[in-house]
């Protein structure tokens, strides 16, 4: 089977979080900018705030996910996992809101090897249950 990748299904309050960050970070960038203030001071509030911006577009546009020779590959911004394909359990639907590589709260929860589970929100669902070779379960 050829590799598929599956980008992430984002819900608008996200693009408002994150918006709103990179908003306050050029706002921070700005306020150093125009202020008195010691160099070094300056270009470390800079430097920050133009990292947090990276990690934000990095996760906003790099969250995806792949299936490829066997193997689930979730990426969100710089953090990797992987997932054998004959290692799921089980898979079921989720609104859970706890910390995951989704952009949305429609969810998927994929049960695998030992009590392990990862929530991740395919734009496609039907196309990545079907790439996976899984149903949702109730």
């Amino acid at each position: 089977m050829a590799r598929k990748v599956f980008r992430s299904k984002v819900d608008r309050w996200v693009w408002l979080v994150m918006l709103t960050a990179n908003l306050g970070a050029l706002a921070a960038i700005t306020a150093v900018v125009f202020t008195d203030g010691r160099s070094f001071e300056r270009v470390i509030v800079i430097f920050a705030c133009l990292l947090a911006m990276a990690v934000f577009a990095a996760v906003i546009f790099g969250t995806s996910y792949a299936v490829d020779r066997g193997v689930l590959t979730i990426r969100c911004g710089p953090f990797r996992w992987k997932v054998k394909l004959d290692e799921i359990r089980s898979v079921k639907a989720t609104r859970n809101p706890l910390s995951s590589p989704a952009l949305s709260l429609d969810r998927i929860r994929i049960f695998h090897g030992e009590g392990r589970s990862v929530m991740i929100s395919p734009a496609d669902k039907k196309g990545f249950l079907k790439a996976i070779g899984r149903e949702l379960e109730e």
